[in-house]
């Protein structure tokens, strides 16, 4: 397959090297700063360009991976008639591409991609298309990357956009607060890697509820309190734990625990 590629960011970057990985071509690379379409163009033995009148017609798909924001301006001056063009963005339309060809649609990565990143690894691919025969050419191309391809139409993958923000971005804020409290407390964050492995390990296959413990869901109160005072100088941190704490005690409120229900009472 022929792929021309605009854009010069992170997805762009890991899309165009893993498609060459695996044997495609890579005919051009568009961004409006020549220097980082020229950076990707090398890497990709594609040619560079900054001018969107001087992509040629060739390419069997075009890929549109740019900023969410930018997205709409460039599609309006963008125009590939019948050619087979996609953009990669989880939570805007692909009807943004209905002026730019009759047949068009969107490939979203499910995953938080880097430049550091030599491949997609594993990841689920989700496609939509502007018509049954263009969703199935996105799916073949889906499958490049990877087994797992779903369908989604917009107001469904909007959905899922902010799930994945849920799942990997709250959580990855999660890290990062607990990974800054270790610096400055003088503890070693990577002890924690085994733990946070086994927990993304335990819930695949299975309903999150079921593997969920911890203080709150145990209305473990001493320990609670114990936790919210050890966090008095990190605030933010504090708020959060205190937050989510409340969060699972209503979730769980209802769980019978030694043969009871039990009806948890709030942090105070």
């Amino acid at each position: 397959m022929v792929v021309t590629i605009i854009g010069s960011g992170n997805v762009a970057s890991v899309l165009g090297m893993d498609l060459l990985n695996k044997g495609h071509k890579i005919n051009q690379v568009f961004s409006r700063q020549y220097s980082h379409a020229l950076q990707l163009a090398i890497e990709l033995k594609a040619k560079a360009i900054a001018d969107l009148s001087m992509l040629n017609d060739d390419a069997d798909l075009y890929v549109i991976a740019v900023a969410d924001k930018a997205l709409p301006e460039l599609t309006e001056q963008l125009v590939l008639i019948n050619k087979l063009v996609i953009h990669t963005a989880g939570s805007i339309s692909k009807e943004v591409l209905k002026k730019v060809s009759t047949n068009y649609g969107v490939v979203w990565p499910m995953k938080m991609i880097r430049k550091s990143m030599t491949t997609l690894g594993p990841i689920s691919m989700i496609v939509d298309g502007s018509s049954e025969p263009v969703i199935q050419q996105l799916e073949k191309f889906a499958h490049v990357f990877s087994e797992t391809v779903i369908r989604a139409e917009d107001t469904v993958r909007f959905k899922m956009h902010m799930l994945a923000a849920i799942t990997t971005n709250f959580t990855n804020h999660l890290y990062h607060l607990a990974a800054r409290y270790c610096k400055a407390e003088n503890i070693d964050f990577t002890v924690f890697y085994p733990i946070i492995e086994e927990t993304a390990k335990s819930i695949q296959g299975k309903n999150p509820g079921i593997v969920q413990s911890g203080p709150a869901f145990r209305s473990d109160w001493p320990t609670i309190e114990k936790h919210l005072e050890i966090l008095t100088n990190y605030p933010e941190t504090q708020k959060l734990y205190k937050t989510l704490s409340e969060s699972i005690q209503l979730m769980f409120k209802d769980v019978s625990k030694d043969t009871k229900d039990e009806v948890l009472p709030p942090i105070k």
